[in-house]
């Protein structure tokens, strides 16, 4: 008797626990409107239909920041998937900045997760409180198989992420607009990708002075005619 007791109770406990992870999920609100910002690889601007703004930080990713390596390359991709297009955003709450923490959709395709797949962002562990279980492990299983590819991101040998950049003031970062070998008389700009994946060959005194003396090579007047 006391054994059916607990039973029943246990159904009642999980059905109401089910109920309420349902009506959560329910609740989602959806926004949408036309991308006319792309702020970095996990925040973008919404205009809607009554052209009101409405920044959007991309929820369960976290993408490099502008200073790290594939930041740049983050946020450009971003930009080549929903810039100027009409999306809807999953919502249900904003953060304390004021953004709607959300999943993105373009023509019903999960955004954030196009995102991890491309090696330009990472599982947001931390914050994906909001994620449906299904997407939390779709998240997950992007970022280990962009890991095993060694694509985006994952081709740097130590890749740090992000909030740990923002923890930590020595981590390793690049500018947006490229890092710059400087010699007496002599400037030589490198792309923020190529940074992101050679900085450690960079250490290499022999790689510097090859890239320098191929970057003189390419600038000689005689170089351009022979070709």
């Amino acid at each position: 008797m006391r054994g059916d007791r607990i039973a029943e109770l246990s159904r009642l406990v999980t059905g109401l626990a089910v109920y309420i992870l349902c009506s959560c999920f329910a609740q989602a609100e959806i926004l949408s409107g036309r991308v006319v910002k792309i702020a970095d690889g996990d925040t973008l601007t919404v205009l809607d239909k009554s052209n009101r703004q409405h920044k959007i930080r991309l929820v369960g990713i976290d993408a490099p920041e502008r200073k790290q390596p594939f930041g740049t390359v983050s946020r450009q991709n971003l930009a080549d998937l929903v810039f100027g297009k009409e999306v809807a955003v999953e919502w249900h709450k904003q953060d304390r900045y004021q953004r709607v923490l959300g999943k993105v959709l373009l023509n019903g395709q999960d955004v954030n997760l196009k995102q991890i797949k491309a090696g330009l962002a990472w599982h947001y562990k931390q914050y994906d409180k909001d994620l449906r279980l299904a997407d939390k492990r779709l998240y997950a299983e992007a970022q280990k198989a962009a890991d095993l590819k060694g694509i985006g991101l994952w081709s740097d040998p130590s890749p740090v992420a992000p909030w740990d950049f923002r923890h930590n003031k020595s981590a390793p970062s690049v500018a947006d607009e490229g890092c710059e070998i400087r010699l007496p008389g002599f400037r030589y700009k490198i792309d923020p990708v190529i940074c992101g994946i050679c900085r450690n060959a960079l250490k290499s005194v022999s790689t510097l002075s090859a890239l320098v003396e191929s970057a003189r090579l390419a600038a000689r007047p005689d170089a351009a005619e022979a070709n």
